[in-house]
């Protein structure tokens, strides 16, 4: 009885020591299946149409943050200008500001530069200091209220604005291009902005 004993011991201590094992075997296995499905979530960098309009408007790429605006700016960019133009051969300012509200903001604007400035729902001022993405800047000749609009543009940010105009770029084209405001030219020609009634004017969206 006595020599029965040890080797009982012995066979459910091998037996423990063998099941302990197995269970740790089958953790370890579970564990690196685990990991082989383990998704590692990286940070999203900037995207190239970020990367574009932060070096034109001279910011870091993560504040150009509508995707919407600048892909449908970068879609029109170089576009030449034509009186009353509303297609790629040639478009002018108002239908380019009125298109670009109507697929950017889902807003429908008025068709002249005169009537987006006349219009009600204009919210009309004039520190420059207080303009967002998205504002309407309105021009003339005699930059004066006294005077007909005859030029219209949409605020990006940073002093640049997009527009649809007939003046020459550096670049020596006219059409669809981001200017600056405080140039000498434009500060000139400017009568007021205008913003419009846009819950969800700046948005952040993605490609």
């Amino acid at each position: 009885m006595n020599k029965t004993i040890p080797k009982i011991f012995i066979f459910i201590l091998l037996l423990n020591l063998m099941s302990c094992k197995s269970y740790k075997d089958m953790v370890d296995d579970a564990v690196n299946e685990a990991n082989k499905h383990k998704v590692v979530h990286k940070k999203k960098g900037p995207s190239p149409i970020q990367k574009k309009y932060a070096a034109i408007l001279d910011v870091e790429p993560e504040q150009v943050k509508n995707i919407k605006l600048y892909s449908f700016i970068d879609k029109w960019m170089d576009t030449p200008y034509k009186m009353g133009g509303e297609n790629k051969q040639g478009i002018d300012c108002s239908f380019f500001s009125q298109h670009l509200y109507h697929e950017v903001y889902d807003h429908l604007i008025e068709r002249t530069a005169q009537r987006q400035f006349k219009a009600k729902n204009t919210n009309r001022f004039l520190g420059q200091e207080f303009l967002e993405e998205g504002d309407l800047l309105f021009f003339n000749l005699e930059g004066s209220y006294a005077y007909m609009i005859t030029h219209v543009g949409i605020y990006l940010g940073n002093d640049k604005f997009v527009h649809s105009t007939a003046r020459k770029s550096n670049s020596g084209k006219n059409g669809v291009q981001i200017s600056t405001l405080s140039s000498n030219h434009w500060q000139k020609l400017f009568v007021a902005a205008g913003r419009k009634p846009l819950i969800d004017k700046i948005t952040d969206t993605d490609n």
